[in-house]
């Protein structure tokens, strides 16, 4: 009888420690923002029809984040729409949008609106 309580303590450690190696700690280059906040952000601008992948939306995910930790998801979808509306305007001026100068006037663009 003796025996089975001290298997059992035996496979519970063996079971802990395969866990702790098998578990791996958050990466230390993990977004700045919460993970929840991050997905907020990214589903705004996603539902703002901002490409995902693009740079535009990269930086739309971020600022929309960053409002939504605050707590203030108007400003998030502001930022969302700021977007879209900035990538609309220049494709509008016939730029395409693996080039700089589209970068550059979305940059602008958005500045102009978040103002």
């Amino acid at each position: 009888m003796t025996s089975r309580p001290i298997l059992l303590v035996a496979l519970a450690a063996g079971l802990l420690s395969v866990l702790a190696v098998t578990t791996t700690p958050p990466s230390p280059h993990a977004d700045e923002h919460g993970d929840e906040a991050r997905v907020f952000g990214e589903r705004a601008c996603l539902d703002y029809g901002v490409t995902a992948g693009s740079v535009a939306y990269d930086s739309c995910a971020n600022r929309a984040a960053r409002a939504f930790e605050r707590g203030e998801p108007d400003i998030a979808y502001m930022q969302a729409r700021a977007t879209r509306d900035a990538r609309d305007a220049c494709l509008s001026q016939g730029l395409p949008p693996q080039t700089v100068d589209y970068r550059h006037c979305v940059t602008d663009q958005i500045g102009k609106r978040i103002r």
